[in-house]
């Protein structure tokens, strides 16, 4: 029989009421003190600085709501799904728009999804969501693009095609790793087009956010980028491979910030900060800390709470205290996806996600309790609308006792 947490609605009260017990409470200010300082976050001043309870909708998402050829059975697609989500309480979502080199939107930098049927996806969830109240974030994937294959068979005139059909444009441009094709994070070039893709997104459609994930550097072999780094005059391969990323996100904040200052530009990184660190060359307590690469974090926390070696309470402290400038804040990713199945690299907790019932809905109550977030994540969308209905009903009774249902 699972191990059962009864989330009958005088637990559950209970159950928020102690949320913050796995972690360190707030501190009392002392004389002097400011909020700043113990992270509290001031109360927001607008729209896209409330609280976030969102969801990210996966390209795979995206396309299966954009799969029919009329548009407007996608339009209500579209709509039905997103009344769905705010049924929840989601107040936001972060859709997947560009996950390997493709647009669901049409784009003079990048060649659009043949699943989407031509349909300009970025207009039908924009108009959706400004219908719903739902603030709309573009994510993109940064560097990652298609396989060799794949691209040899494009013949669109996107900036991307015309720069892989011309043999010196690719070698300059473009990175190759077991077949598969990235935008070359040491080129300027890189920073100059995701810019100019983030610059028209923001002008055509003025999305609340834009949004990057964790695919930065594909592998720490030095055989990726021999030849660039060589060039570099650089002595050490991962700083130098640290600079590069720390390099765009700063270009990219600034194209954001230059296109409209209101537009939220937030990142996704690994929960864990020393994996950032050693295998993706992303220094995000260094983002944090100075305030010019981005203005929200949201750390994939996909861990349960038995997780033999990134237990949730453990990477929740961490992020909660990572020093960080007033104008960064920290959002928790929470992996409800895992829910019903076993987790391989949770060791002795493996069986936490099927066998322990409300699961999702504490870790909501720890991260929504917690003075200092700004609000939880949950991926994905799919995942969060299939959750049977005990664990549904729980996680919504979660979310509508620290944020009422509107």
């Amino acid at each position: 029989m699972p191990q059962t947490i009864r989330l009958i609605p005088l637990l559950l009260l209970m159950l928020l009421l102690s949320a913050c017990s796995f972690l360190p409470q707030p501190e009392p200010l002392n004389e002097g003190q400011t909020a700043a300082q113990l992270h509290l976050l001031p109360e927001p001043e607008s729209d896209a600085e409330r609280p976030l309870i969102a969801a990210w909708l996966p390209y795979f998402s995206v396309e299966a709501l954009l799969a029919q050829e009329d548009e407007q059975r996608c339009t209500e697609a579209v709509r039905s799904y997103l009344l769905r989500l705010k049924d929840f309480g989601i107040n936001a979502v972060f859709v997947h728009i560009c996950a390997f080199g493709e647009s669901c939107c049409p784009s003079d930098y990048y060649p659009q999804m043949p699943g989407v049927h031509g349909h300009d996806g970025m207009k039908i969830f924009s108009d959706i969501c400004k219908e719903t109240g739902i603030a709309l974030h573009a994510w993109i994937n940064p560097l990652r693009l298609q396989t060799v294959e794949y691209m040899d068979a494009q013949t669109g005139d996107a900036r991307l095609c015309t720069w892989y059909r011309d043999p010196a444009l690719r070698a300059e441009k473009l990175s190759l790793w077991e077949k598969r094709c990235y935008l070359n994070p040491a080129s300027e070039s890189t920073a100059e087009f995701l810019c100019g893709f983030l610059t028209e997104l923001i002008t055509r459609y003025h999305p609340s956010g834009i949004h990057i994930d964790d695919y930065f550097y594909p592998t720490t072999e030095p055989a990726f980028d021999a030849e660039a780094f060589a060039a570099s005059d650089a002595e050490n391969l991962a700083a130098w491979r640290t600079g590069n990323i720390t390099a765009l996100l700063q270009t990219l904040y600034q194209a954001v910030k230059a296109a409209d200052p209101d537009t939220v530009f937030s990142v996704s990184p690994q929960g864990s900060l020393q994996y950032n660190a050693d295998n993706l060359y992303a220094d995000v307590s260094g983002w944090c800390r100075s305030g010019n690469c981005c203005d929200l974090i949201i750390p994939q926390l996909y861990f349960g709470y038995r997780h033999e070696t990134c237990p949730f309470p453990k990477l929740l402290r961490e992020w909660v205290s990572l020093p960080r400038a007033a104008s960064v804040r920290i959002a928790v990713g929470l992996g409800i996806y895992k829910y019903g199945e076993e987790d391989e690299r949770a060791g002795t907790g493996k069986d936490e996600w099927c066998t322990t019932d409300g699961l999702p809905a504490a870790q909501a109550a720890d991260v929504l309790s917690e003075p200092a977030l700004s609000g939880a994540v949950f991926y994905h969308a799919d995942a969060l609308l299939e959750l049977p209905q005990t664990e549904s009903e729980a996680l919504k009774q979660a979310i509508h006792a620290i944020f009422p249902a509107e």
